[in-house]
């Protein structure tokens, strides 16, 4: 089991920023999430970035915001997420699912396509992680809602799953249960918090400062010696988003709330090293 947290928590800061937070708190790594500093300046950037605060990008998720230059469609930004993964050393990339009426439809074999494309850019040590959705506040119900039926999509495409515990704590769902039905294609967990307020769901709540019992679901991974990632994800105003200090104190809690109920764990052998790329100049294709 590795330890990161997402660098979307801080999107408002430069990557640097994070990847500092990630070495002198201990963690094992990050998500990286697709910043605008890539997407401007390239890979050589990014790589550089990472090399010189000794942290490693464990997975790679795709944009939190629309940025310009980000391709919309999962065609091409599949296996540009592969691509990035494996250049980056990265062991998945996140890939979000999308409202299927039918996964027969022509818009869910695009999407298996672009999982495909995904998979053969990342190469055969980067996997693909599916995001279950949250559906809480939308009035139309998808077969993908349907957390049993994602993971029989994974498992039909080759793929893991990631694990949104306050996705699933939004949709009413105990994710302790939904943890047994995603057990075996999991790769990846968003921890995150829920607090319900006025009927409605305020989610990506540092862990352990909501209702969910992630504290249980930890032990449950524990005991049970799952080797995947538990990363962090939580709400930019949430994680100490005025500065160094602040932000050390909320991630600090936050993962020292993860390590409290992991107690135990296997010794880890993702080390916050970055495997340098054959070719630090060249960018990914789409």
């Amino acid at each position: 089991m590795r330890i990161s947290f997402s660098t979307a928590t801080y999107v408002q800061f430069p990557l640097g920023f994070s990847l500092r937070l990630a070495r002198d708190l201990g963690f094992d790594g990050v998500e990286w999430d697709v910043s605008p500093g890539y997407l401007l300046r390239g890979l050589a950037e990014v790589q550089a970035t990472f090399a010189a605060a000794g942290v490693r990008p464990l997975s790679i998720h795709p944009p939190l915001l629309p940025w310009l230059g980000w391709p919309r469609r999962y065609v091409r930004s599949a296996p540009r997420l592969g691509a990035l993964a494996r250049r980056l050393g990265a062991e998945l990339f996140v890939l979000h699912l999308p409202e299927l009426a039918s996964l027969d439809s022509p818009r869910a074999r695009a999407y298996i396509d672009a999982i495909e494309r995904g998979q053969l850019a990342g190469g055969s040590r980067v996997a693909v992680a599916i995001e279950n959705l949250q559906f809480d506040r939308r009035g139309r119900r998808y077969p993908v809602d349907d957390l049993a039926t994602v993971a029989r999509f994974c498992q039909d495409h080759g793929c893991g799953l990631t694990f949104d515990t306050c996705h699933a704590g939004a949709n009413g769902e105990d994710v302790l249960a939904d943890y047994a039905i995603v057990k075996p294609v999991l790769r990846n967990i968003h921890l995150s918090d829920v607090v319900w307020s006025g009927g409605l769901a305020h989610t990506h709540r540092l862990p352990g400062e909501g209702e969910l019992p992630l504290a249980e679901l930890l032990r449950t991974l524990t005991r049970d010696g799952y080797d995947g990632l538990v990363t962090i994800e939580m709400r930019p105003d949430q994680a100490g988003p005025t500065g160094r200090g602040h932000a050390e104190r909320r991630l600090s809690q936050a993962l020292e709330f993860v390590r409290r109920h992991t107690a135990g764990r296997a010794a880890d052998t993702g080390a916050n090293t970055v495997e340098e790329p054959a070719d630090p100049s060249s960018r990914p294709s789409e």
